[in-house]
């Protein structure tokens, strides 16, 4: 799992050095004991070749000979050959007749072979006499290192022979050292040969994600989608794996170039007929107002059913053109086709009104400002501005309970920007600590026709009711000033943040 987080480019590299790896340590393992075996094989010859002279050197010790009476003549006869001339440096012997072992060594330099330690010819007589004259095995004699040996039992009588193995250990050394580092070497010039080849191999792979993250950075969720961007066609060609998955992406973003489209064209359609219907109801709900407006002067002379009526007439067509006129601000909105000018607004100032009127509409909330003692000025339409403001106000007052406290506040802080030096804006944050907007359409609060849950609808004796449309309207707003808000909300509250830029 953690070797699939990693870029297909190291994985490959990296694959490529442990297999390299394993191969080399392969063959140096496989060097290393063909090496072992010719030296092994030259020693043990070696040792024979001294055996048999030392075995056939002398009366009662050749093969076949008699069974020894004397101890010493026998340990005399196995130690003999040590003294002749062209015996090899370090060679030695040790015999035990049953009266305590004696063992000589030959060293150069010397006129006459040297008595072993009572360690080392323990050590030796320790070794197993074997069947035959090759029966041999290493041991470390105290002292000398080493030794290739082969023992012999003859009638009671421990004989042992053995020749120095320092030199074939230190030349197996060398070549283990000497192995080790030619494959280390071979390992990381083929690995570096290995990343240049795949570095180029992955070209075009990198071409396909270059075009797939260039997609990726396009905005589409808002105006005509254009989704003109294709994988090249020499990179789209079914049958290698590259082609395929270029193949596939081309594929994949004509399917969405073409839901797109469809989207875009439904959108417009239905953005075109709420446009139209809120157009053309205007005039009748007009006509409807004016008609009651008109009954006005009589209703005290009307029974109390018919002013009852009228005045219910005359609050449904002031709600349906409010609504009507949200309805066409939108779609207007939403086609970019609202009108804007832009000019300096003294937010300060707009805010200490803003909570004043919401102080005297809603008396049972407690309210909070808090705006810093220089003005804070940003850039847009100030009806648009306050409009942003009130609906975001008048929701956390008439959507929460008696007893809420609301808090208003407004700074001017720093926005960062990728890539850019951050730009000042001024941030407007209405809070409250109701009991919040419900979880299931927190991140749909800014869509059209979204209303909250009991506990966060209209109190009673507010008529009409909430229409879901304030929070769209606010959201569009802004956005045609190139502001942004946000909303975050909790159990202990809800708090909606919009930012302007400064003037």
């Amino acid at each position: 799992m953690r070797l699939r987080r990693w870029r297909l480019q190291t994985r490959l590299i990296v694959l490529a050095g442990l297999v390299l790896l394993l191969v080399g340590t392969g063959i140096g393992a496989a060097s290393w004991l063909s090496v072992r075996t010719s030296l092994m094989s030259d020693l043990d010859a070696q040792l024979t070749s001294m055996t048999s002279h030392a075995r056939s050197g002398g009366p009662g010790s050749g093969p076949g000979a008699g069974p020894r009476t004397d101890s010493a003549s026998a340990v005399d006869s196995a130690l003999r050959f040590l003294f002749q001339p062209g015996v090899g440096d370090g060679a030695l012997a040790v015999v035990d007749s049953g009266g305590g072992g004696e063992g000589l060594i030959a060293e150069a330099g010397l006129n006459r072979p040297r008595a072993l330690s009572s360690d080392a010819i323990e050590a030796l007589l320790a070794v197993e006499p074997g069947v035959s004259e090759t029966s041999h095995e290493s041991v470390r004699v105290p002292g000398f290192g080493a030794y290739r040996v082969v023992a012999f039992d003859d009638d009671g009588t421990t004989t042992v022979y053995g020749v120095p193995q320092g030199s074939v250990d230190a030349a197996l050394d060398r070549t283990a050292w000497t192995t080790a580092f030619v494959v280390l070497i071979g390992v990381l010039i083929t690995a570096g040969l290995m990343a240049v080849i795949i570095h180029r191999q992955l070209r075009d792979l990198r071409d396909v994600a270059h075009t797939a993250r260039e997609v990726a950075d396009l905005e589409l969720s808002a105006g005509k989608p254009e989704l003109a961007l294709r994988v090249p066609s020499e990179l789209a060609v079914p049958g290698t794996e590259v082609g395929d998955v270029g193949s596939a992406v081309n594929r994949m973003l004509d399917h969405v170039g073409t839901a797109l489209d469809e989207r875009y064209r439904g959108t417009e359609q239905m953005r075109r007929f709420v446009a139209d219907a809120s157009h053309e109801l205007r005039t009748p709900i007009a006509t409807i107002r004016g008609w009651a407006d008109l009954t006005r002067p009589y209703r005290d002379d009307l029974p109390a059913e018919v002013t009852t009526s009228l005045a219910k007439i005359d609050s449904g067509a002031m709600r349906m053109s409010s609504l009507v006129d949200d309805l066409l601000l939108l779609a207007r909105l939403e086609a970019g086709r609202q009108p804007t000018k832009e000019d300096t607004v003294d937010v300060s100032s707009m805010l200490v009104e803003l909570v004043e009127d919401a102080h005297v509409v809603n008396p049972d909330h407690s309210l909070i400002l808090d705006v810093p003692p220089e003005p804070l000025e940003v850039r847009g339409a100030l009806d648009h501005v306050r409009r942003v403001v009130s609906i975001v106000l008048t929701n956390a007052c008439v959507h929460t309970p008696p007893g809420t406290q609301v808090s208003v506040s407004a700074a001017s802080v720093r926005k960062p920007v990728a890539g850019k030096t951050p730009s000042d804006v001024v941030a407007i944050r209405i809070g409250d600590d109701g009991p919040g907007i419900p979880p299931e359409i927190r991140d749909a609060v800014f869509d059209r026709f979204v209303r909250g849950d009991p506990s966060r609808t209209r109190r009673s004796g507010v008529e009409g009711g909430s229409s879901g449309l304030g929070l769209a309207i606010a959201s569009g707003l802004v956005e045609l000033m190139h502001g942004s808000i946000t909303m975050s909300s909790s159990d202990d509250g809800t708090t909606f943040e919009l930012r302007l830029p400064t003037a």
